[in-house]
């Protein structure tokens, strides 16, 4: 519509001026054939004054032009509209000064005696070749400013028109462009918001279907891309959750940018809260960090057995590999929490020298007096029997020891698999006693019961309580100086059952309550070396209560006494 009202306002200036310029023209041209007709008859009619303002009037009425004559002072000798007394001096007219000089005189102005713009021509008047007057015609160009309104009026109809016709063209035309495009305008915000299925319709024919075609295979694509990126992202994150060891992964300003659950649980994170963050503020071990640097400097592999301390000092294999060997855009690392097979190793390291130390002994002192028997000492009744009993003692030592170890094996294989059925934990407490009486009295220990005079049966395995009460028991004897106490107790609660086996012993140091029920600890091993201990009694008790699906406490303080706290579930 701007358009169409800029050129048609250009066409109609230039129209309007063109018309103006040629009706000027003409009506220039047409006084100039007036003036040059009437110019030969004035000149032999200057001399007869009344006569002369007769035949200008009937001229003037004629041609409808106005008809001056000015001599050569400036003063009209005769008009044929006003008075020539009336009028001023002409002299300096433009017009009249281009007479005076043999010319064409031509000029526009507003005239103040008639009150309108006029179109004036003048000519010399000549006689004998001499100049007697001038001549001037003149004509109002009200006719021509009237028809430059009538065309401005026209051009004006006609861009209003123009811009109405425009309008509804545009309207119509801009409605089958834009709404198109008003839909693959909506469809991409829709797509921008993730509706990645957005599908557009497509036109009849041109530009428009071609664009709707292409936005709809790209919805396509772009939906297929997504799903697939999904998919592979829903495969890594189960593939990361399933992972036992954990896994962080870092930019390379060393800054988080991945991390697994198996590495939130190992340290004790949350994700959300360490992404973005610098690797030494979630860790704050320089040294796995000094690792990681050498893998972004150098593109390289590598694995490093690594202590960090956590909640508690933990110990990891751990391997770094760079993300992008050619950009050199971060590393994973993995780590793998080997505390446990450390301690395992170490347990095994020291259940092999523990063993060997155990029968290196007694077989040690069973070859020496073998020896010493073949040596002759058989000769002697006293000395073959003294050696005898000691090599049975010795025997009888080992044999202890492999029973128990087998005994453990066996528990540790089958504890879970124990049979439950109703079991009278009095009676299992006093058969226990019973078996151990001998003991006791050797001691001279007091034995303390508080014991509850009713109490029902628990759905239990009642070898495997009587063990953990002849264990315990046997402990208390042991490590209980002769004249001591021990003290049983049993309470009930909702769901268990309280069995204490106290003493007033040697007790335990603080630092080694945590490995009492490690095989083959003993505390005091000097000591424990004369009462002739396994070490193998407090895991078998720990791995019993496991098996009865219970739990084992202990307190104790050196030098006062022990108590262990047995909690057996009812059912």
């Amino acid at each position: 519509m701007i358009i169409v009202f800029i050129s048609l306002s250009i066409t109609g200036v230039f129209t309007v001026r063109a018309v103006e310029e040629y009706f000027t023209k003409t009506t220039e041209d047409m006084l100039l054939t007036h003036a040059k007709v009437l110019r030969t008859f004035l000149a032999s009619e200057l001399e007869q004054q009344k006569s002369l303002d007769e035949k200008m009037r009937t001229l003037s009425k004629e041609i409808n032009t106005r008809i001056t004559i000015v001599d050569l002072n400036g003063d009209v000798i005769a008009d044929t509209e006003k008075n020539p007394k009336e009028l001023e001096n002409h002299r300096n007219r433009q017009e009249i000064k281009q007479a005076y000089m043999g010319r064409i005189g031509k000029s526009i102005r507003y005239s103040s005696s008639v009150k309108a713009m006029m179109m004036y021509v003048a000519l010399p008047v000549l006689k004998n070749d001499t100049i007697i007057a001038v001549l001037r015609l003149s004509l109002p160009l009200s006719k021509i400013n009237y028809l430059s309104k009538s065309i401005w009026g026209i051009i004006f109809s006609s861009t209003i028109a123009g811009l109405i016709i425009a309008f509804f063209m545009s309207t119509v035309f801009s409605k089958r462009v834009t709404k198109p495009m008003e839909e693959v305008t909506q469809a991409a915000k829709e797509m921008a918001q993730g509706n990645y299925g957005m599908k557009i319709p497509v036109r009849a024919s041109g530009e428009i279907k071609i664009l709707a075609e292409s936005f709809n295979r790209m919805s396509d694509n772009l939906q297929k891309t997504i799903n697939d990126l999904k998919d592979g992202r829903d495969k890594t994150e189960a593939v990361l959750s399933s992972m036992a060891e954990g896994l962080i992964a870092v930019d390379h300003n060393c800054h988080i940018v991945m991390m697994n659950s198996a590495a939130e649980k190992l340290f004790k994170i949350k994700k959300d809260e360490f992404l973005g963050r610098h690797l030494l503020e979630m860790l704050r071990n320089k040294e796995l960090y000094d690792l990681v640097n050498t893998v972004l400097t150098t593109s390289k592999n590598l694995s490093h057995e690594l202590k960090i301390i956590t909640s508690t000092e933990k110990i990891f294999y751990i391997n770094i590999s760079p993300i992008n060997k050619i950009e050199n855009s971060g590393a994973v690392i993995i780590l793998r929490d080997i505390t446990d097979l450390r301690k395992l190793e170490k347990v095994r390291t020291e259940f092999v020298a523990n063993i060997s130390h155990e029968l290196k002994t007694p077989l040690t002192s069973i070859a020496g007096f073998v020896e010493t028997l073949l040596d002759g000492a058989y000769k002697s009744q006293d000395h073959c029997e003294y050696f005898l009993g000691i090599i049975k003692q010795e025997t009888d030592r080992m044999t202890r020891l492999i029973n128990e170890l087998l005994y453990f094996s066996h528990i540790e294989k089958n504890g879970t698999e124990l049979i439950k059925k109703p079991v009278d934990i009095i009676e299992v407490i006093m058969k226990a006693l019973s078996i151990l009486q001998t003991a006791i009295n050797e001691k001279k220990h007091k034995v303390n019961l508080k014991l509850p005079e009713n109490i029902a049966h628990i759905l239990s395995n009642e070898d495997s309580l009587l063990q953990i009460m002849i264990n315990l028991l046997d402990n208390a004897i042991k490590y209980t100086p002769e004249g001591g106490t021990i003290s049983i107790m049993v309470e009930e609660t909702l769901e268990n059952v309280l069995i204490t086996v106290a003493d007033n012993g040697i007790g335990i140091a603080e630092d080694e309550l945590d490995r009492i029920f490690e095989r083959f600890y003993r505390v005091d091993r000097a000591r424990s070396g004369e009462i002739g201990g396994t070490g193998l009694g407090l895991a078998m008790v720990k791995h019993l209560v496991k098996g009865l699906e219970g739990r084992i406490a202990v307190e104790s303080e050196l030098e006062k006494g022990t108590s262990f706290i047995i909690y057996i579930p009812k059912t």
